[in-house]
This record gives structure tokens, sequence and C-alpha cells, in this order.
């Protein structure tokens, strides 16, 4: 290997590197993908436990990403879409938001005003023309402002805020307090409205692995250092290296600093999931469900909407804990006892199949946060930054980043191509 010499190295195989590695094999170029890990996807990655299928954090994605309808196209994946709205937990039992007019549940609860008041139904509804009818581009430009701040200006009731709107966005963003910048909720809004949530069908995992078929990917590639000399790039591995005629960093913010020195967004937002195996049938709902944040945030019964992910005769439920400050076995224990007020003595019967705390889930994404990204240009020539510090913090940040790269290689290549006569 260390007498190779590549058209493209892209480095790391989470969905960014591999959005990038996927548009240039498509485009007829040679491309290897190295990564430090075991498997592709990232962050993004499905794991089998005791015979159930758990993602690495509870994720969902987008079909109205224009990323991803680009590279995946609507019928590349199939899908298990996931029921719109939610199910707000409360001491007395459970009141479904949604659409009134598809949904029975949302219709009676939206009459009993257990969530939303009556005028906070009439600005739902502003809030969702507002976004559906603006120029997509539209929504990400303009003054910026936090989430809770864009929301309070429509003048929602603070039941609204506590029980829906901090736990449902804060599961999204990862943060309670609604500090997101505006601009990234209305885009988020819109992709949610235009496209609904989905899962894979095979876990999260099934993304990363269809962007990776028919790709040359090298697992287990620990890249120590990156340097550019006289036209190419070398890449140094462990005892090797391997040289190449552009380069693609397609890592996490942290590592793609610590090998080129760029600037990237600071503040990490991490989570606790916490997986169970129950019985089935504990409860129907396959609804998201949203909690308090003391603990959950909010839970899902994926099985529910997904048979597939757990054996026969069991149920697969998922929780959300925001901040990463607990101790795992802190936190699992005041999970069971949160269940337990939501169930009672079934919960005893409940197996916990995994505790998993994820530091960097995504970084912050304040008000202003465009202004910080990161330039996917750097500054050893040859060399091209493909991640969510460029594009959001995001499935569809991450994407677009791997294709934002993968344009900039190719446009390179076709202008010394016509500079050469070739």
């Amino acid at each position: 290997m260390s007498q190779e010499r590549l058209s493209v190295l892209v480095i790391g195989a989470g969905l960014a590197g591999l959005a990038a590695a996927r548009v240039l094999h498509d485009a007829g170029t040679e491309v290897r993908v190295l990564e430090a890990g075991d498997g592709v996807g990232g962050r993004v990655r499905s794991d089998r436990v005791d015979g159930f299928l758990i993602d690495r954090g509870f994720q969902v994605l987008f079909p109205a990403y224009p990323s991803y309808r680009r590279l995946i196209g609507r019928g590349g994946l199939p899908l298990v879409m996931l029921p719109s709205g939610a199910a707000v937990r409360q001491a007395g039992g459970t009141s479904v938001v949604g659409d009134p007019f598809r949904d029975r549940d949302a219709r009676r609860d939206l009459i009993n005003r257990d969530v939303f008041s009556a005028a906070d139904v009439m600005r739902l509804g502003a809030l969702a023309a507002s976004v559906r009818l603006a120029p997509l581009a539209s929504l990400l430009t303009g003054p910026d402002e936090t989430a809770e701040a864009y929301l309070r200006r429509f003048g929602f009731g603070e039941r609204a805020f506590e029980r829906f709107f901090r736990p449902f966005f804060g599961g999204i963003f990862l943060d309670r307090s609604l500090g997101t910048s505006a601009r990234v909720f209305r885009y988020y809004l819109r992709m949610l409205i235009e496209g609904g949530a989905a899962r894979p069908v095979g876990g999260m995992g099934a993304l990363p692995a269809r962007l990776a078929q028919g790709l040359d990917v090298m697992l287990q590639a620990n890249v120590r250092s990156i340097s550019a000399d006289g036209g190419r790039v070398t890449v140094n591995l462990d005892g090797e290296a391997v040289t190449a005629d552009r380069v693609v960093v397609a890592t996490d913010p942290a590592e793609a600093q610590r090998l080129l020195g760029v600037g990237v967004p600071k503040g990490s937002k991490g989570a606790t999931y916490v997986w169970f195996d129950a019985p089935e049938g504990v409860d129907q709902e396959a609804r998201i469900l949203l909690g308090d944040g003391k603990p959950i945030n909010d839970a899902t019964w994926i099985s529910n909407a997904d048979k597939g992910v757990a054996p026969a005769g069991r149920a697969l439920l998922s929780v959300t804990v925001l901040g990463t400050e607990r101790d795992e076995g802190e936190v699992e224990t005041a999970v069971r006892s949160a269940l337990e007020a939501w169930y009672g003595e079934q919960v005893n019967a409940f197996k916990t199949l995994a505790v998993r705390t994820i530091p960097h889930a995504q970084f912050a994404q304040p008000p202003g946060i465009h202004g910080l990204l990161a330039s996917p240009q750097t500054g050893l020539p040859g060399v091209w930054l493909a991640s969510e510090a460029t594009r959001g913090s995001s499935i569809q940040g991450a994407l677009a980043s791997g294709e934002q790269a993968a344009a900039a290689i190719l446009q390179d290549a076709n202008v010394l191509g016509r500079a050469r006569g070739t």
C-alpha cells in the first residue's frame, strides 16, 4: 500500500465520508475510504444485542432531506414510516398531539386541551403555514434568534412549551432549553411537515450500508497525520503511508481539528440512551412518548412500528436522557423509577439491553451558528473537509457536506484537466 498513489482518499466512513465517496465513485473517480473503526456509519450504526437490533443512540431519518433524496432516492431504501405527532406522558395518563383531521386520538385530546389551548391550536396552524409556504432557502437566512424566542413571538402558552416543544424538539436538538437557532428549527420543522419521520428497515445502520455498497473501504485504518507537498497529499497510517491526488477529511469535528488545525464549532451535545427488552403488549403506542425530562426526555417503543427489531413475543423500548453528566448506572436506576410511574409493576419484567452514553451526538447550534461553520477548503492544497462542521449538525448536514466536498474535487479535477488539455 505504501507504493500506491490513488486519485482520492476519504478519511472517515461516517455519513459525510460515504456521501463524498459515493458521489466521486458514481462520477467514475478512483476513491478509497479509510475508517479507523470496525464498520461504516460513524455514529449512525446498528448492533445486534440478544436478538434485538438497536442503534447507537435514538435516531430517525427525515425522508424529505434533499441530500437523502439525491443520494438514495425515494425507492432506494426500504423505510418504516413513524406515526406523526407524539404522545405526552403525564401522571394522569397520555395525551396525543397530532393532526386532528387524520388522528382520532389527537382530535379527542385536542378537545380536552391537555397540551394546547384553543388559541395555541390556531398558533400551530400559523406556525406550520409560515414554515411550509416560505422558500426553503429562506428558512436558513435572515435575522436569527433562539427557537424559544421565535416560538414565543407566536404567543404559545407555557403548557405548550413544557409538555410539547421542549421534549419534542429538545430530543431532536438535545436541548430542552430551545436555545437552538430559529433558522435551524424552521428548517427541520419544514422537513418534518413535508416528509415525516422514518427509520430504515434493519435499523439506522442500513443508511450508511447502502451508501457504502460497491465502495473500496479499508477498516481499522488509523490516520496519524496528513501532509501535502509537490502536488500530492500523503496520509500517514500506523507504520505506512499512502499518497493521493486529493484527500477528503470526513471525521468528527475534534479529529478534523487535530489533523488539519481547522476551526470547528464548539460545544458538544450528548445524551444517554437506555434500551429495554420488555414483554410484548406493555404499551401499544408507536408514537414518540414525551417525558418531563426528570429524567426521561422521550421514549419510543421501536418494535411497535418495526416488528423486525425485536424477537417474537418481545418489545424494544428506547429511552433518551439528555446530558452526559450522570453515571450510567444512576441513569438506568432513575429511568426505571420513572417508567414505574408510567407502567407500574410491569417494569420489573423489563431487561436492560444496553446503556450507552454518547458525549458528542451533535454540536451546539445556537443563533448565529451558520457564521461559525468551517469552510470545506483547508489550509492544505488538495485537502477538503466534509463534516457536519461545514453544513450543520444533522444527517442532512453530514450528507450535504460530503456532496459539497465531492463537487469541489470534481470541479477542481475538470479545471486541472482543461489546463493540461486532457
